[in-house]
């Protein structure tokens, strides 16, 4: 009796072991077929993300361009102010007197 249960402990092995040599069964899709359906797997579209998010944050920063020409900004300022002085009242007045004050601010930047 102890040599059937050997027989049969290393008869369980050995098909343990062969089962594990089975490849796994192909599904009938090529390599080509997968790479055209499938461009790109989930690693690449990270990589993609994580090489653009280190472009950015190491990207030479451009200086800004600090033109002094306020023109558009004066401008508009201006018509306000006309605004509030062809209208009247006492708020009105206290408004364009508010923004005389920041169009003289922002002329002598």
């Amino acid at each position: 009796m102890p040599q059937y249960t050997s027989t049969v402990w290393l008869a369980g092995q050995r098909g343990l072991r062969l089962m594990a040599d089975v490849p796994y069964p192909e599904t009938g899709i090529s390599q080509e077929t997968r790479d055209s359906m499938y461009p790109e797997t989930y690693s690449d579209k990270m990589g993609k993300v994580l090489n653009k998010l280190v472009e950015e944050m190491f990207a030479p920063v451009l200086p800004i361009d600090q033109s002094n020409n306020h023109d558009i900004l004066l401008d508009e300022l201006e018509l306000l102010h006309e605004a509030h002085i062809t209208v009247g009242g006492q708020q009105n007045r206290f408004n364009a007197a508010v923004i005389r004050s920041a169009i003289n601010v922002i002329r002598a930047l």
